[in-house]
């Protein structure tokens, strides 16, 4: 059900992800941008009902503890995961519409 959120994790979140940018200062937001800017529109849907699935149904927990994600947001600074997938939306909205 949420295979496109899988993926933007384990594509664009893996172990070492900030060394993939030339700027010492990237965040988890500029990966998201980046994303956006990569993926074709269906792919951004689609990431989009992911991310809205997740948290209509307080999954972002969840979904963190049942993969293995190589990026947790309480690392980052974020006081859940819950918080971070709504962090997350709000910046892919606001790249494609």
């Amino acid at each position: 059900m949420i295979n496109t959120f899988i993926y933007l994790m384990n594509a664009y979140f893996y172990q070492n992800w900030w060394a993939e940018y030339s700027d010492t200062k990237v965040n988890d937001a500029d990966v998201i941008i980046h994303f956006a800017s990569e993926e074709n529109l269906e792919t951004l849907n689609s990431l989009v009902q992911d991310l809205e699935y997740i948290m209509e149904n307080n999954l972002a927990k969840t979904t963190f503890e049942a993969n293995s994600f190589d990026f947790n947001p309480l690392l980052y600074g974020y006081s859940s995961e819950q918080v971070w997938v709504e962090s997350a939306y709000k910046i892919l909205i606001a790249k494609i519409r």
